[in-house]
């Protein structure tokens, strides 16, 4: 139950890690800058690249907890089966995109063996987030493809 837990919640738990250690590495950054004159070389950096995983993975989360924004004023005039095709639809182009993002975030990736400036690392490990993240999304897409097909079955058996 405990690894089930786990890894339904496994975006909540690396992005709330992220946040944490960037604001960790920009309080002591600042800190060291300013109340010994000594940065610390590394934190920018990392700062930096703990944002945009952090970004990519909470566009994960406002897929899989239907949080993004959407102007849906003119579907809801629609009559229900209607509305239905419009979700469907959308969920469609989604998972295109999204597809697209992980051959292309996983060209970029595969492209990027270069050590980054500071910290050393390769910076495909910062790049990873992009095809991560687009599977992340492309699971919650197609969860709510089965949510609404079921949910019109339903409807239409009612």
């Amino acid at each position: 139950m405990r690894v089930q837990s786990l890894a339904r919640n496994i975006e909540e738990l690396v992005t709330g890690i992220f946040l944490v250690l960037m604001c960790l590495a920009t309080m002591a950054n600042v800190l060291a800058r300013y109340a010994f004159g000594a940065p610390i070389p590394w934190a920018e950096e990392f700062s930096r690249y703990s944002f945009i995983w952090l970004v990519f993975l909470g566009g994960a989360l406002c897929s899989k907890h239907a949080r993004h924004i959407a102007v849906d004023a003119l579907v809801m005039t629609f009559r229900p089966p209607l509305q239905s095709g419009c979700r469907l639809m959308v969920h469609a182009l989604t998972a295109a995109l999204m597809l697209v993002l992980i051959y292309y975030g996983g060209v970029l990736v595969a492209s990027a063996t270069y050590p980054t400036s500071t910290l050393g690392i390769p910076t495909y490990w910062v790049y990873l987030a992009v095809p991560v993240s687009a599977v992340f999304i492309l699971a919650h897409t197609m969860a709510d493809v089965r949510r609404d097909i079921l949910a019109a079955r339903r409807r239409t058996n009612a």
